[in-house]
Order: structure tokens, then sequence, then C-alpha cells
């Protein structure tokens, strides 16, 4: 196939919708009417506008584009092949196992994914983070250095989830202006057209919250180049291209049809659209090298730009305050002289409390962390820490404390932009019971590996009077069952000192560190075990000299519980006390260590004691063992009532120890 230059757009978008057609056909499996849709914008801002470096997908100063419609997977990949990060023998593995070219993008997977989505919605909360990130990173080392845009292309299913309008809604309160989405408007969904379900005026809606917005015909290859100039001119406002479309674009029988939307094309529809196309309808998957050379034919220029600013970079490191800024950037690490606080034996202290000590002393020393709360500042210790950083927002891009409101889910899904972008340390903050809010979020950060930290306070019944709404009795082990997701459940405030530091020094985990609102005794370390074994998870905290009779494990504000169980029981009874601050980090240990700590003697009562559902504990006291906690909703009284109420004492759990050993 010979290319004319003068047609050269028109055409690479063709062999692009024949590559589409190609890829879900082959695969049986897939979405080929959205692809079609948005192909039109995404080419001519992959040609012409997109800022990267053909070698290196992962170049600092890259543009990032974020595929929020997951689902047009399809469409990412047959751009990456134009790009150079795949070939067309990757689309013909699309969807099967182990290829580089998923249902969904994943990061990591594959070169070029930005981040993975598929859940409408995240995908949009993710750019706003990364256009975030943009922003304090270009304030912190230079717009010589941190200069780039954030694209996202969004859809009719994306912006009807409630994340996504809640994203929109912070991005343009804070004036993220260079955040630049386009909106594949094509009235069609899985069920049917839009009108179905939706009668929102998305423009409007955008325009409420402080967006600058364009409404275009998403397949007018002029008006989306001047869309795309016109938003990279706006100084004070992201920008929104609503780019009215139609379904499967080009299609000979099934434009506008709906029915395209999750499923491959009939072969005969295939062979029809390609030859309306001016494609060879019996040749697959077609990708000549005219239309390639002219897509890259800007690659020299694009290789001397990342020349220029990696020249910029080594010579502003010859600074050496600036040099360790950016390796630490580019590390995540924390500062060395960190001054992590220190508690006494016997202080009542508030776990919750320890978060906010820690979290200024890392802002006192310069450490690349910027988090916030959904509205809990007070209540989840991050005032001080907002006060010494600021808050960002459209006059103070420097600003490294975020006031989220109440907006959980969005929090989460902009952490994790933050932590796809790169260059800071995020955290989000708020009581445990609302992580549900936020639970999408962490199962994506799960698995993306994202080292983001999550603050959740009040993490039991102590809650108290808020009642069984504000309670958390079963999110304790309904998250435990998330893979990759780091939960750390400290015994006092030098252990919550610890789990801050483990979480912040988490490069492929998330953390979860779920803190108290009531006072705990901070435990005399003379009298038991020593912090050295928090690392490992789980750890004898009170130790016995023959083999166990009883063994008692216990977490967080039980754990003091278990210790005094352990001292009221007969002298005549060999009682070991486990914390099991983390099931995750217990668990990555070896087996000679695990079985040290689990050792007992044969017939041995096990027993656990947490302020939750016991379902899941038999993983360590088995199937006859005692299981002391939660297994109903909460009650509305003083907490310390409601653990009486619930049994969560001392006495109570002395004498179903008792009342067991004597059966």
């Amino acid at each position: 196939m010979t290319v004319k230059l003068k047609d050269i757009d028109q055409i690479s978008i063709n062999v692009a919708k024949g590559l589409i057609m190609d890829t879900v056909r082959n695969a049986n499996s897939g979405h080929t009417g959205g692809p079609l849709s948005s192909l039109d914008f995404t080419y001519i801002l992959y040609k012409e506008f997109l800022k990267f470096d053909p070698d290196n997908p992962k170049w600092e100063n890259r543009d990032r584009f974020v595929m929020s419609i997951g689902h047009e997977s399809a469409l990412l990949y047959a751009m990456l092949c134009y790009v150079g990060w795949l070939d067309v023998e990757d689309l013909k593995l699309f969807r099967q196992m182990s290829s580089k070219t998923p249902g969904h993008p994943e990061r990591g997977l594959t070169p070029g994914v930005e981040a993975t989505t598929g859940p409408l919605g995240q995908g949009v909360g993710n750019a706003v983070g990364m256009a975030v990130a943009e922003a304090i990173l270009s304030e912190k080392m230079g717009a010589d250095i941190m200069n780039h845009y954030t694209y996202v292309l969004h859809g009719d299913g994306d912006i009807q989830e409630p994340v996504a309008q809640g994203s929109i809604a912070i991005a343009g309160h804070w004036g993220l202006n260079k955040l630049i989405a386009f909106y594949d408007s094509n009235n069609a969904q899985i069920s049917g057209t839009v009108d179905r379900s939706d009668s929102t005026d998305y423009a409007k809606m955008y325009e409420s919250h402080g967006w600058h917005v364009q409404v275009i015909d998403g397949h007018d290859h002029d008006q989306i180049r001047s869309a795309i100039r016109i938003a990279q001119m706006e100084i004070e406002k992201p920008s929104v291209i609503i780019g009215n479309t139609i379904m499967a674009k080009g299609c000979d029988n099934m434009e506008g049809d709906h029915n395209t939307h999750g499923s491959p094309l009939p072969p005969d529809e295939i062979y029809n659209t390609k030859k309306k196309l001016g494609l060879d309808p019996d040749e697959f998957f077609m990708l000549p090298d005219d239309v390639l050379d002219e897509f890259r034919s800007s690659y020299n220029y694009a290789r001397s730009e990342v020349l220029a600013w990696k020249n910029t970079l080594d010579n502003k490191c010859e600074d050496e305050t600036f040099k360790k800024l950016w390796n630490q950037s580019i590390n995540l690490d924390l500062p060395d002289n960190v001054d992590w606080p220190v508690y006494q034996a016997g202080e009542s202290v508030a776990t919750r409390k320890v978060w906010g000590a820690v979290v200024e002393e890392l802002a006192d020393k310069n450490a690349l962390l910027v988090g916030g709360s959904a509205d809990l500042e007070p209540s989840n210790v991050t005032a001080g820490f907002a006060r010494l950083v600021s808050d960002f927002n459209k006059n103070n891009k420097a600003g490294m404390n975020f006031a989220y409101g109440v907006r959980e889910f969005p929090m989460g899904t902009i952490n994790n932009g933050i932590a796809l972008h790169g260059g800071l340390i995020p955290f989000g903050a708020t009581f445990f019971v609302f992580a549900d809010y936020e639970r999408p979020a962490a199962r994506m950060r799960a698995l993306q590996n994202l080292p983001v930290i999550a603050e959740y306070t009040h993490d039991s019944i102590y809650v108290g009077e808020d009642g069984p709404t504000h309670q958390p009795i079963e999110h304790l082990m309904s998250y435990r069952a998330i893979p990759n997701l780091l939960i750390l459940r400290p015994a006092d405030a030098n252990e919550a000192v610890l789990a801050a530091k483990i979480a912040f020094e988490q490069k492929k985990h998330p953390s979860f560190v779920l803190l108290t609102r009531q006072g705990l005794p901070v435990l005399d370390r003379k009298k038991y075990a020593s912090y050295e074994n928090v690392y490992k998870g789980g750890y004898t905290i009170s130790d016995c000299n023959e083999k166990a009779d009883i063994v008692i494990f216990a977490t967080g504000s039980e754990v003091w519980i278990a210790l005094e169980v352990k001292d009221k029981l007969p002298e005549d009874y060999n009682v070991k006390v486990i914390n099991m601050f983390s099931w995750e980090l217990f668990e990555k240990q070896d087996d000679s260590y695990k079985n040290t700590v689990l050792s007992c003697s044969e017939n041995a009562l096990l027993v656990s004691v947490e302020a939750g559902i016991t379902d899941g504990w038999q993983k360590y006291t088995g199937r006859f063992g005692l299981n002391i906690g939660i297994n109903t909703f909460g009650e509305s009284a003083p907490g310390k009532e409601v653990a009486e109420h619930f049994g969560i004492t001392t006495d109570n759990v002395y004498n179903k120890i008792l009342e067991r050993i004597d059966k």
C-alpha cells in the first residue's frame, strides 16, 4: 500500500480502524464501537501534540495520557503500535494469557500505559492526581524540569460514575490548567442509548465546576487540533473538549449501533467496512511502513527535546541541594534526618495522635509527602500538617495538603494518580468505617503496586456514641482479603510510629494504618518484648517458660487486654501472647520464624481477641479455637460501655478462656 501524503491522516486513521477491528475479531472478545468513536481525537493527540520520548516510555517529563474508558484498550494498543512500543504481533495476542495486550490496560505490563483502567470513572481521578503531581513538582523542581500536560479520554459511562464527577469538581476548584480531558460523547452504552438513563447537560456541569468547555465535532480533525491548542493556552482552568461522535464511526452498516460497544464486528461487516475505508478486505493486521514513517517523522525533534531536557537536569544536579531533592523524588526516599517520636511507658496515647506527630515531623524535614483528609482534619489529626505545608489550591500550587471535602472515593483515585505520576508520597485520611467509600480505589492501587498510604482512624467500636453506622466491624477482615494490601494495626503509640515508618518505606505496596480514637497504654518494653520484631508482622510479645498451654492472638487496641488476661490467669498455665500487628508481613516471613512464633503444646487452647468479626482467625486458631470478637453490628453508647456490651474486656476474655478450659 502506497500512501499519498495529502491523505495521510485519514489513511492512517483508517488503517488504525482496520487494526482495531482485526484485534477484537481475532480475540473474539472485546470492544469495537467505542474505539472507532474515539480514534480521531486519540490519533491527532498522539501524532501532533503528545510529548514523549520515543525511546523511553518512562521519561519523567512526558505528557501523561490516561484512557479512563479502559474497555477501549484496542484503540490504545493500536496507537502504541504506531508509537513503536508494541508491534502487530502483540495485537494478535489481545486478551490472551501473559500478553502485553490484556483486555483492559494494565500499568507495568504494557509500555506506554500510564494507569490500569477498566472500572469506569477512576481514570478521571487518576488524571487529576497526575496533574496535581505535575503542578507541585513544577513548583519544587522548576518548570524547566517538570512541565507537561495530562490528558484523559473518558466517555458517557465514565461521566456517570460519581467518582468522576467528584474528581471533576475538585479539579476545577484547584484550577488544574494543565489537565485536558476529551469527553467522547457518542450517546451509546451497552444497554442502549444514553438518554435511557441520563439527561444531564454535562457541558453545564463542567462549567459549573470551573472548567473551560469546548464542544466540537469529534471527528473533524481541524476542530480537534484547534480545541487542543486552545486548551493548552488556558492558564486558569482545566479544560474539557466535548466531542460529539458516532459509535462505530466508519462502519458499513453498523455505524451508530450501540451493539458494537462490547463485541467484535461480524466478519462480513469488517470486510465491507474495510472496502469502504479503502483498505484491502482480505488483509489482516495491516500496518504499512509508509504510515509508520509518517507518524514517526517528528521523532528526531522529540529526541532533541529529551536531550535538551537531560542536559538541563544534569546542569541543575550540579547543585547538591537540587540533586538530593531530585534523587529523593525518583527513589521516594524519606529524609535521613527524621526524628521519629518516642513515647514513654505508662502514658495513655490515642494512636491517631501519633500520626499527626509523624506527618508534621516529615513535613518539617521536607519529605516529599502530600496528602489530606476527607473533611476530618481534627479527627484524623492532620490539621497540623495542613498548617505546615499549606493547602494546594488554584492560587497555591506549592501547597501539599489537600482539602478533599467529603470525597473519599475521589480522594483515593487522586492519590493513586499522584503515585502513578511519581515523585511524591501520597496519603489520605478518614475514619476506617468510610474506607468502604474508597474501597474500589484501594483495590486498584493494590493491583498496580502503588505505595499510597491510607490513615484510617476510629478503627473499632470505641467510636462509641456515633453508633453502628460509624463502627467498623467487618472492615478489617474484609480488607485483609485484598491481595498486595499491607494492613498495619499497632498496639500502642510507639508501634504506631513504626507502622507509619513501615508504610512510608513501601515502594510496591499500598498500606492501611489503622489507628484508635481512644487512648492506649504505652507498653513497657522492659516487661514485654522489644519492638525489634514488629517489622515481621507477628511476634511473641509475652512468652512463657514452657510450651504454651494457652496462646492468645491479638491486634491493635486488644493487645493490652490480652496481656492483662495473661497476668490474671493462674500461674500453673503456660500462656503466650502473640501480637499480630500485620498478618501480611507475618505471612511473608520464612517458615522457621513463623513456626517459632506459633509453637505451643499439642493440645494448647488457641484464642483470638479482636474488636471485629471473628471469621478468618481460624487461620491461626484452628477449627476448635476460641475466637472472641464481634459478629453483629455495633451499638450507640460510650465506647467503654460498647466494649463491655460486646465482651471486649479483660474480665470477659478471662472468663471465656476459663469456661473453655473447664469443658
